[in-house]
């Protein structure tokens, strides 16, 4: 994915120099701050999200998914799990900006590996401060727009979504939901690890990490915060089951939110099962029941608070 990045960033500026016969560039230095997140959530499709957002001509994004900066300052516990992630993707993406070019073909521009080494430079840093973040947007031209993903935001008290709306006031935020059991069964079988199981997707289900994989589930709660918080029609919510049955569709709906130009060809994995999980061993019915049982008011909750919400997720969670 790291080569075809490469080649949509050389290929960004002709792309958006063709609109238009009276399309200028402008020249209007322009502030280092998102111009929206994806808060999650997890195991929803944030990943597909990131791969294909990368590829737009018009949006520049980290060099990684996950960046987690708010998360890892108001949310109580996480920032070494964060940092700790944040470290292994970066490893992994520098492996990929200091490569030799192979077999003669021609590798990205110059200045788009500097500006790649000091994103990772700034994402290496701890703790992370407000200026490093903004580093990670410091190469976004005036005619883009540049943004993150990071499914840990869902999740932010209402201090963390004010640091993030002070760096931008009209910030965007979108929301890619799926149905809670089928999301709290995703993740826990993430929690297994590798080869996960029914009797070990029981075993986390009955624990205390249960706790984290329900607050995750929980949209009653953080979406109402995340929406109370920003400015009318600064909110997108889209789906996990549309991102299955009609990609493009959705695809489309998140580029006339974020005010951009739409063309299937920016998004040649669409279509792409970007990352899946291993299926776990074993008959999952318990299991389910059991995850059903525990999330049942956090449904009811839902239905009653943002019943079109519930409804959707009936339809296409």
């Amino acid at each position: 994915m790291l080569e075809k990045i490469a080649q949509n960033e050389a290929a960004g500026t002709a792309t958006r120099d063709r609109r238009s016969p009276h399309y200028a560039p402008l020249q209007t230095a322009r502030a280092a701050r998102p111009d929206f997140l994806c808060i999650g959530a997890q195991k929803a499709g944030t990943t597909w999200l990131y791969a294909n957002l990368r590829s737009h001509p018009d949006i520049l994004m980290p060099p990684v998914k996950e960046v987690a900066y708010f998360s890892s300052i108001y949310v109580p516990g996480w920032a070494k799990a964060d940092a700790d992630h944040r470290a292994f993707q970066v490893a992994q993406a520098r492996r990929h900006w200091t490569a030799p070019d192979r077999d003669g073909a021609k590798g990205p521009r110059p200045d788009v590996r500097a500006r790649m080494l000091a994103s990772l430079d700034a994402l290496a840093q701890e703790p992370m401060d407000d200026a490093a973040y903004a580093t990670l947007f410091e190469g976004c031209s005036v005619d883009q727009i540049c943004g993150e993903i990071s499914p840990q935001y869902c999740v932010l008290p209402r201090e963390g979504i004010r640091h993030a709306l002070s760096m931008n006031p009209n910030l965007k935020v979108v929301a890619l939901l799926r149905h809670p059991v089928a999301r709290a069964m995703s993740h826990i079988a993430m929690l297994c690890g590798k080869g996960p199981t029914a009797e070990r997707m029981k075993e986390i289900a009955l624990s205390n990490w249960w706790n984290g994989v329900s607050w995750y589930s929980d949209y009653g709660t953080w979406l109402v915060r995340w929406k109370g918080m920003l400015p009318p029609g600064q909110l997108h919510i889209d789906y996990n089951g549309l991102i299955r049955d009609d990609p493009m569709g959705v695809l489309r709906r998140v580029s006339d939110f974020l005010g951009l130009p739409f063309s299937e060809a920016y998004f040649p994995k669409a279509r792409e099962r970007v990352f899946e999980g291993g299926k776990p061993e074993g008959n999952t019915d318990e299991v389910r029941a059991i995850v059903a049982e525990k999330l049942a008011p956090l449904l009811q909750d839902l239905r009653e608070r943002l019943p079109a919400v519930a409804e959707a997720l009936d339809l296409h969670g």
